[in-house]
């Protein structure tokens, strides 16, 4: 039976189509009053910052229309009237402006500075690095010298699926009792922790401390060819570490750094949400293990390897690269800002909010693949910016280079994560209208030339054309699938060590194919609900943030927590919003080529989300915003065209605003502090849908 679902946070309410007349209405009616019942009585203190909010949004659009406006007391109106009147015709023929020497230092200092936010307590570098290796066959015992009780375990879990069977003997080794320490596929990289004084999560009694001299440890069950990779077995007493006195052979590993044993598991030590997939894969990249999660392309976890190698298998090693595209992704943008407008206050501005938006961070310290993602879309939208700015007229040497680097660094993003294919459609749609224009302005410049003296002629437009489609296929197509096929190779090395075969182009060809088809499937079969899946309708509202972490430990005796959530800051999204429309009515307007590319990198970006069924979550807006800033920064470039009174002040306040958002947030952004239960209840829980 279909059903009309309102959907709220931890609240499902639904009218059935099958009651009929004012029984369905009122139905529908008391879902609808209880939902809202439900709204306001969960509004907490600081959704009086809601209107604050709006209120900066509003105002800054409001000025931007006024901005438009005839001068008072002018004859400006006429020389509107008369371009208005004038025929204008769409054109992507764009103007590149130069980067000066001026813009180094603002653009070096917006990077430094998020830099330093962004790698602040990324997480730790001291955790477990040596593992041992258990298969069924594994057993390890150690000892004390007396007796000793242990209230709590904690184990540091590596690579491998299955459990251990800790064992204890009261009698010399004659009997033995035992209990099972799970490392199930989804509690990797992390700090497990038993309490032997407290009831499991299936239990309902406590186990008890454990009092003993002779211990053992063994596989239990091995679920996986590599078998389960353990790096610490930590013991303890009151919150003492109990260091084993002698352990067997092979087994020194399991106690060998108690300097970083842990009995609670964070952020900073330990993995988390998405974490579970794709450092484990970059740790099996580089031991020649086939990997476990192959739900995305393979160089977004090679990137990863690139920092573990780096730092090795800590928090902040695989989350390092990451972090480092999220910083560089700046410098870039500012360029591209500054190219395009040709201003430099716009340029600082426009950099500004995407440094500052809340998704920006939090994505870009996560070690997922999203963050590899977004950065080859804005550097192949750069490189196709620079395609179109190359005149028309000009021979085709001078701009392969650009499309060439196009195309390379979208099949590099497309190796990294499939959604960079939707970014594709945007640039190829670019790319045929940049080619239609070019040729109506050829032929304007031809039939110019016809009329003058001889001078040098231009290259046969149709000659152009047929050189950029072959060379289009080669930069877009060939190139691009040799990097997504070459990513594959640590899949079929792995593929010949575990089965003792040859690896062979075949076989490379064979797993590509093989897991496009896994890929395809998986993704369109990700309909297991989740508390904090979110659809387009709530992202363009900034309405429903993916809860990434959460340290609640301390909160009732102390009143305090520590977590971090991927949502927008809502100036960026509020505004982003407003701006699209605006220019989208500017570039009907203006026939406005800068505002038709704006808003094919954003709809290029969206609309692919919209008919998708599949659960989804706040982050995959992340490409969008980042467009969404280009979208506000086309009307601060207006505004500063028009220089009419306070434009400094709605520009400048408007950015500074967003910036003193990233900082009021800023805790519950990375984690990094502990924040007194009323602080997120007066200044950062302004919707019930966000987990603050």
């Amino acid at each position: 039976m279909n059903s009309l679902y309102l959907s709220l946070p931890g609240l499902a309410l639904s009218a059935s189509p099958a009651q009929s007349g004012s029984g369905s209405a009122m139905g529908l009616w008391e879902s609808v009053r209880y939902g809202l019942d439900w709204f306001f009585s969960s509004l907490a203190p600081a959704s009086v910052w809601v209107p604050v909010t709006l209120a900066v949004c509003v105002a800054f659009f409001i000025y931007y229309w006024r901005c438009l406006r005839p001068r008072p007391r002018s004859l400006e109106w006429i020389s509107m009237a008369v371009a208005r009147s004038q025929p204008r015709s769409m054109s992507l023929t764009l103007r590149r402006h130069p980067f000066r020497r001026k813009d180094v230092l603002p653009m070096l200092l917006i990077t430094a500075v998020y830099a330093a936010t962004a790698f602040f307590r990324l997480g730790d570098t001291d955790v477990p690095q040596t593992y041992t290796i258990f298969q069924d066959d594994t057993s390890y015992t150690f000892s004390f010298s007396q007796p000793v009780t242990v209230d709590k375990l904690s184990y540091y879990t590596t690579l491998g699926e299955g459990s251990y069977r800790l064992e204890w003997s009261l009698d010399g080794g004659k009997s033995w009792q035992s209990l099972t320490l799970e490392q199930p596929y989804d509690s990797l990289l992390k700090w497990e922790v038993v309490d032997l004084t407290q009831p499991g999560e299936d239990e309902e009694e406590a186990h008890g401390a454990i009092t003993a001299e002779l211990w053992r440890i063994s596989a239990n069950s091995v679920r996986r060819y590599e078998g389960l990779w353990l790096a610490e077995l930590a013991l303890w007493n009151r919150g003492e570490a109990l260091v084993p006195q002698y352990v067997s052979a092979g087994g020194e590993t399991l106690f060998d750094e108690s300097d970083v044993w842990a009995m609670k598991a964070t952020y900073l030590n330990s993995s988390y949400f998405d974490e579970i997939y794709h450092p484990r894969t970059a740790l099996e990249h580089l031991n020649n293990i086939y990997p476990y999660e192959v739900s995305h392309p393979p160089l977004g976890k090679l990137i990863i390897a690139a920092g573990i190698s780096l730092f090795g298998m800590t928090p902040f090693g695989w989350r390092f690269m990451g972090t480092l595209f999220g910083v560089l992704m700046l410098p870039i943008l500012y360029v591209f800002l500054k190219n395009l407008f040709g201003r430099t206050p716009v340029a600082v501005c426009g950099t500004c909010l995407f440094a500052f938006d809340f998704m920006h961070l939090v994505q870009t310290r996560i070690a997922t693949i999203d963050t590899y993602g977004v950065f080859f879309i804005l550097v192949s939208y750069y490189f196709m910016y620079r395609w179109l700015t190359v005149p028309a007229g000009t021979r085709l040497r001078r701009s392969v280079p650009s499309l060439f680097l196009c195309g390379l660094f979208w099949g590099i993003g497309c190796a990294s994560k499939w959604t960079v294919v939707y970014a594709g459609a945007g640039l190829a749609l670019l790319w045929l209208l940049g080619l239609i224009f070019k040729g109506r302005e050829w032929r304007r410049l031809a039939a110019e030339q016809d009329g003058s003296p001889a001078g040098t002629p231009l290259p046969r437009f149709g000659a152009h054309v047929a050189g950029t489609i072959v060379l289009s296929v080669l930069f877009f197509i060939a190139i691009p699938l040799c990097i997504y096929v070459a990513a594959y190779i640590p899949y079929v090395t792995a593929a010949a060590a575990r089965d003792g075969t040859q690896a062979t182009f075949q076989s490379l060809l064979d797993i590509v194919w093989d897991n496009q088809v896994f890929m395809l499937t998986y993704h369109q079969g990700v309909h297991t609900p989740h508390p904090y899946e979110s659809y387009w309708y709530q992202w363009i509202f900034d309405g429903r943030p993916i809860l990434y972490y959460r340290d609640l430990d301390y909160s009732a005796s102390l009143g305090i927590k520590s977590l971090f959530a991927s949502f927008n800051n809502p100036l960026v999204s509020w505004g982003g919003l407003l701006a699209f429309f605006a220019v989208l009515i500017q570039t009907i307007r203006r026939k406005s080529g800068k505002g038709l590319f704006i808003l094919i990198a954003i709809l290029s970006q969206f609309l692919p989300w919209l008919p998708i069924g599949r659960i989804l979550f706040a982050y995959h807006y992340f490409p969008t915003t980042l467009f969404l800033v280009f979208a506000i920064a086309y009307l601060m470039d207006d505004m500063f065209a028009r220089r009419r009174r306070g434009y400094r002040l709605a520009v400048y306040g408007f950015t500074g605003c967003a910036v003193g958002l990233y900082a009021l947030f800023y805790p519950v952004l990375t984690g990094a502090f502990y924040i007194p239960l009323w602080y997120s209840q007066a200044f950062l829980r302004w919707l019930p849908s966000w987990p603050l």
